[in-house]
């Protein structure tokens, strides 16, 4: 697909005549994909799971590359567009679950522990400022179909009905839903899915859920008032009830070697996609051409795909090229597909490279609509108006926090990207738990987080570590306590070899020098502590202007240089970007190994 790009290359669209700000009231929809993470689809590259309706978005509308969910869980990222706040702040940096609370406090650590975990809030306040209740003061028609997870389970108190929506299916404290086939219960009565009642046999439930909105939307299309609704899918959320029809299919088309090998993931991204077919069809009836042209559409997820779970031996989904999945700071985390329609307004087929966030959804919508938050409000998104309308914007830095102790999985952390550069501060992880430990990225040369460089660029860490802390302060963010009487090494392995076997102990180069008199070339690749090769990525941290790399589908690297003769050292670096499991991957980043090319000393040559 032929795209005009947005980013530091920028190719300039032909709309400003197209003012987002100027068209009539627009509708509003979200569509909102529970645990769907970057790679897990075919727009964004997978080869095993097809989502021909989310590419038909990215066909009539825009693709962004770079988009990040506010938190890599669910509850924080979906307080996160209903507030245009950071989870810091709102103090909802986890899933609401039974021992969420309503004023979270820091843990102190158990006894061998570094640093200790912090509680996280139960509910959206009812004080907040929701996007609905903005828009229904805008003279909007609101509802909120499908997952709210914003509300503890024995309060309905804070309850979608309760934050601005004059209509609501689901809207509870369900997570996932208790079946994904009608009659969408336990078998029980009362633990189906609020205001949903039961459809034929078979159905299922993505299906019934674009139908519930496209009822809904049918009822108030011809009122004059405009409406924002909130499609929010349970999928593909646990429980995996793979949806039957289609499981040959991707039994057929799985692939054992593939990290993405999972028939009933397959089955469920299908069926979400399929939903979304539903709705464009219903838009793109000849009697919704108006409607659709004043319907701003925006799809995306809440956090990366589940790495930590797998059925039959198959992990549930793989995020790689990124590292990392849900609850995790790394890429995979929190990274996160996200597509823009508005035919008219937003060029179609064009792709933003900006790095954009959920906690943007609020504001953004908030100007397209001509509604605004309240007076002294605090709102830590950042319009993007500029970009949908395909013009130049500077994103302020992205910020994600996940200060939670989840054993191997992950370590309390913070993280800040500006531009291509990424710092992930992990609390109290340091040499000592009275100091931080840093990992240093740079995203553009390495996709992978597969090559650490804090010790390489320590005024870089230095820069963006007074951003994150400004960031803490500014949200007044819960932080974990650390642990004054631990003895150890926090940075020690947090994954056993047991369940991480595939992970190197120690990585390495056959040679850390290559000395020459001449250009060259060389495939490398790195050695574990076995003599196994690995997986290799390569970083040019010397000498760019006359060293090339290219990184090979098989784990290899081709290096080429030109002639040394007379010129500094070129100074390479190499780091492992393999694994698939979350224990494999989630770990503290193995060192890069590091290769000098230089010219050939006169001993050398004598010899």
């Amino acid at each position: 697909m032929k795209r005009a790009l947005i980013g530091s290359a920028l190719v300039v669209i032909a709309c400003w005549a197209n003012s987002l700000l100027a068209a009539d009231k627009p509708n509003v929809i979200v569509i909102l994909i529970d645990d769907m993470g970057w790679a897990d689809s075919s727009t964004y590259g997978s080869k095993y799971y097809q989502t021909p309706n989310m590419t038909r978005m990215a066909e009539e509308g825009m693709l962004f590359t770079d988009a990040y969910a506010a938190s890599p869980l669910c509850s924080p990222t979906r307080a996160s567009i209903m507030t245009g706040q950071y989870p810091a702040r709102l103090r909802m940096t986890v899933a609401v679950t039974p021992k969420s609370v309503a004023e979270p406090k820091a843990l102190l650590p158990a006894k061998g522990k570094y640093t200790g975990d912090l509680q996280s809030k139960s509910f959206l306040p009812l004080k907040a400022y929701t996007l609905a209740e903005a828009l229904k003061d805008e003279g909007y028609q609101t509802a909120h179909i499908g997952k709210w997870h914003l509300t503890p389970g024995n309060d309905d108190r804070f309850s979608a009905q309760y934050h601005g929506f004059d209509y609501v299916i689901g809207g509870g404290h369900l997570p996932g839903p208790p079946n994904y086939y009608s009659p969408y219960d336990r078998g029980k009565p009362g633990t189906g899915i609020p205001n949903l009642e039961p459809g034929p046999e078979g159905e299922y439930l993505n299906k019934r859920l674009a139908e519930e909105s496209i009822r809904w939307m049918e009822s108030v299309k011809g009122s004059g008032r405009p409406f924002y609704l909130n499609l929010w899918h349970y999928a593909v959320h646990t429980p995996i009830i793979p949806k039957e029809d289609l499981m040959p299919k991707y039994r057929e088309l799985r692939d054992p070697e593939s990290d993405q090998r999972c028939p009933e993931m397959a089955t469920m991204i299908e069926s979400m996609d399929n939903s979304v077919g539903i709705l464009l069809d219903w838009l793109d009836r000849p009697e919704n051409r108006e409607l659709k042209e004043n319907t701003l559409i925006v799809l995306t997820s809440d956090n990366g795909g589940v790495t930590h779970k797998a059925i039959d031996g198959n992990t549930i989904t793989s995020n790689r090229p990124l590292r990392g999945g849900k609850a995790n700071t790394y890429e995979g985390g929190f990274r996160v597909p996200w597509i823009a329609l508005w035919p008219g307004k937003i060029d179609a087929a064009t792709t933003c490279t900006i790095p954009v966030q959920t906690t943007d959804l609020y504001p953004t919508i908030l100007e397209v609509t001509g509604a605004s938050p309240k007076s002294g409000q605090v709102v830590d998104g950042q319009s993007i108006v500029p970009l949908l309308e395909g013009r130049p914007m500077e994103h302020q830095p992205i910020f994600t926090d996940f200060p939670h102790v989840f054993g191997a999985m992950c370590a309390p952390s913070s993280a800040v990207r500006v531009g291509d550069w990424k710092l992930i501060r992990f609390h109290h992880a340091g040499m000592n738990a009275a100091s931080d430990a840093f990992e240093l990225f740079n995203l553009k040369k390495d996709p992978y987080e597969s090559i650490e460089l804090s010790r390489y660029y320590p005024e870089k860490v230095q820069e963006l570590d007074r951003l994150i802390e400004a960031h803490l302060k500014s949200t007044d963010a819960l932080l974990p306590i650390a642990n004054k009487d631990f003895k150890g090494n926090p940075m020690k392995r947090r994954s056993s070899p047991k369940r991480a076997p595939n992970r190197p102990e120690t990585l390495r180069l056959e040679e850390s020098e290559i000395q020459t008199d001449r250009s060259g070339s060389h495939r490398i690749q790195l050695i574990d502590q076995d003599g196994r090769k690995r997986d290799t990525h390569a970083y040019v941290l010397e000498g760019a202007d006359r060293v090339e790399i290219e990184n090979e589908e098989d784990g290899s690297v081709l290096v080429k240089w030109g002639s040394p003769e007379g010129k500094r050292p070129a100074k390479l670096l190499f780091g492992w970007k393999g694994g698939s499991t979350t224990m494999e991957v989630n770990d503290w980043t193995i060192p890069a190994s590091e290769l000098t090319i230089k010219e050939k000393t006169d001993i050398s040559k004598d010899n």
